[in-house]
Order: C-alpha cells, then sequence, then structure tokens
C-alpha cells in the first residue's frame, strides 16, 4: 500500500464519471461532490497482495499517527491509483477503503472520496514540514518512515 498525506487548509472534490464499469452509480448528493476545510487527505493505492485486515490496520495506524502530530480532527479518505502500478482488485482496495473510514470515524471526522471515478479536485496544502508525507507499506514489507528534504551538498 502506498499513501501520500496532505495536511490542507482545504480540499474540494468532484466525481465526474466512473472509471471502473463495475463500480456502484453514486446518488445524486454524492456525485455533488465534497469540501473540506482543516483536514489530513490520505491518497492512498493498495496494491496486490495487500490483505484487508492488515492494510486497514496499517492504514488506520499511520492516519491516527500523522494526524496527531499534525493537530487535523478532520480525514479525507481520497482513492487515488497514481502512486502505484500494481494495483490490487478494485474489490480489495474499495474494502480497505470503507473498514478504514469505519474505523477512523471513532476518532476524526472522516470524509471518503468515490472509489472507481474520475473526479476533480482543487486543495491547498499547508507549508509545514510535515504537511507533505509518503508512506509504504505492504506484505513484505514495513512502513517506510517519512522522508525530509535535506539541503546543502558534500
Amino acid at each position: 500500500m502506498k499513501l501520500l498525506t496532505l495536511h490542507v487548509d482545504y480540499i474540494n472534490f468532484k466525481p465526474l464519471k466512473k472509471a471502473l464499469k463495475s463500480i456502484a452509480d453514486l446518488s445524486e448528493t454524492e456525485m455533488k461532490g465534497g469540501s473540506v476545510k482543516e483536514a489530513l487527505v490520505v491518497m492512498v493505492a493498495v496494491e496486490k497482495g495487500d490483505s484487508v485486515g492488515d492494510s486497514v490496520k496499517e492504514l488506520v495506524s499511520n492516519v491516527k499517527d500523522i494526524a496527531k502530530q499534525v493537530g487535523a480532527k478532520s480525514v479525507v479518505l481520497y482513492p487515488y491509483a497514481h502512486l502505484s502500478n500494481n494495483l490490487s482488485a478494485p474489490n480489495v482496495a474499495s474494502e480497505v477503503l470503507e473498514k478504514a473510514e469505519s474505523a477512523l470515524t471513532k476518532s476524526f471526522k472522516v470524509v471518503r472520496a468515490p472509489f472507481g471515478y474520475y473526479k476533480e479536485f482543487e486543495l491547498k496544502v499547508k507549508g509545514h514540514p510535515l504537511s507533505e508525507l509518503s508512506r509504504s507499506f505492504g506484505h513484505s514489507e514495513g512502513p517506510t518512515p517519512p522522508t525530509q528534504k535535506v539541503s546543502g551538498s558534500n
């Protein structure tokens, strides 16, 4: 699984059309999209070999950890296939996101962007050191610590 977390002032998103034929139609309300202020946006790509149970556990743990560090009370789970070229089956990815949403709702206001749709989005990322982090974990590797830019040369 690959994550890109962004601590944002806001995110606006709107589904435009299905990317996967097998995905259920969205309601009229869901097609209007969403807008969240002061949130941790978690862009997620579930990969082949990722198990639902372990992936949900890692995703929830990482989101809680990062949200605590940045002081976010709202979380946006955003399916983002562009983080990987080794994607899981759509039903696995969708289940991971649904179960993660359910678990995170106990601690945060959670919005989940539609899975399997092309979406337009706009966001404004804050500029502090933890506002942009990537994480990678899966069945054969542990969590990747956040990377930081190093300035200067040797």
